[in-house]
């Protein structure tokens, strides 16, 4: 009976025109999913399928079910009051904007963004706790992500990955502009040189992801200058005086989720990795990673333009001394376009890049 109840409300379910490499659950498959965490509460699998299900098969604002809508903030809710440490808790499936988004909805932001603010009061000396807040409360309300990091710095001055994350968010103020002279201004007064030297190492390298702009070159003289002062104040930090400080950091800082996506302007489809790549450019096995032996996989999402080209890059998993080697390297490959209906198009695929490289 639940689950056939609950096959009926997730029938009207819809893709939104991508081709995927795999086929979207049925309704009956969806409900089984939903019927499971009714009995299993902590089956975390079935939660983490069913958030990306219902983003995969997001519709308008205006035109999505009730029911479905609130099926996805209860799973949201949940993982944000049993498991804020979890990945995913901060990741782009567990993002409810209040405007302009997938499923938003100024209550439903709210009630997680209320949410992430009593996870911080409950864990206030757990990093990843702290980092997954910033990382939901940063994309609508960057000030109380900044007042979130504020005060974990101020009860943990010690601890470097939370120093590092709060200048990765000024840098990401600057390049944003919409905040960009709060963030020079507190830039220009912060003494401490982990806020300073990850923001002069976040700086360029987040501009490069960007379409060229000629006030970048300020911003990197401004970040020349940021690096610069770090290296004064701690003159025998080895994390700080090396050539770009805090980079481990800055992999693993990168935002789970990001902007309201726009209307898209042309035909974008999904495929796995059933793509004629004609240039690849083998990775260089960062030094660092080779000393200590660090080898694996880094995964990623990229979108390959009409041209073939690599266009964007979402990071999805990899340890931190590789992913930027690797994503430095997939930027450079060259796909034959993809025709649909005999015009090319936009194709989301998958990618692995393996250290040692092959």
């Amino acid at each position: 009976m639940l689950a056939a109840s609950l096959c009926a409300i997730l029938a009207a379910q819809s893709t939104v025109g991508v081709i995927r490499s795999h086929p979207l659950p049925s309704p009956q498959e969806t409900a089984a999913l939903e019927s499971r965490l009714l009995v299993n509460p902590e089956d975390l699998d079935a939660r983490v399928q069913l958030l990306q299900l219902y983003l995969d098969t997001a519709t308008s604002p205006a035109g999505v079910d009730p029911v479905r809508q609130s099926l996805r903030l209860q799973h949201i809710l949940y993982l944000v009051e049993h498991h804020p440490e979890a990945q995913v808790s901060g990741s782009r499936i567990a993002y409810v904007y209040r405007a302009n988004g997938p499923y938003a909805n100024p209550s439903d932001h709210e009630a997680v963004r209320a949410q992430w603010l009593a996870a911080v009061q409950s864990h206030a000396k757990n990093t990843a706790v702290v980092l997954n807040a910033v990382r939901f409360l940063e994309v609508e309300e960057a000030g109380d992500a900044e007042r979130v990091l504020q005060r974990a710095i101020d009860a943990d001055p010690e601890n470097r990955e939370l120093a590092a994350n709060l200048g990765f968010l000024y840098a990401r103020e600057m390049l944003g502009r919409d905040a960009a002279n709060h963030a020079v201004s507190e830039l220009r007064d912060s003494s401490n040189p982990i806020v300073l030297a990850a923001a002069g190492t976040a700086l360029p390298n987040l501009a490069k992801t960007l379409p060229p702009d000629p006030t970048f070159q300020k911003i990197f003289d401004f970040a020349s200058e940021l690096s610069a002062r770090a290296r004064q104040l701690a003159p025998n930090d080895s994390d700080i005086q090396g050539p770009m400080p805090l980079i481990r950091y800055f992999a693993a800082a990168q935002p789970a989720t990001g902007p309201p996506p726009q209307a898209p302007a042309r035909t974008r489809i999904r495929l796995g990795d059933n793509l004629n790549l004609i240039r690849r450019t083998e990775p260089i096995y960062p030094e660092e990673a080779r000393r200590a032996g660090i080898t694996g996989e880094v995964r990623m999402t990229a979108t390959v333009g009409r041209d073939g080209t690599i266009q964007n890059i979402e990071l999805i998993s990899g340890h931190p001394l590789l992913v930027q080697a690797a994503i430095q390297a997939v930027k450079t490959w060259l796909y034959q376009p993809t025709l649909l209906n005999g015009a090319p198009v936009e194709v989301v695929t998958t990618i692995s890049v393996a250290f040692p490289p092959y």
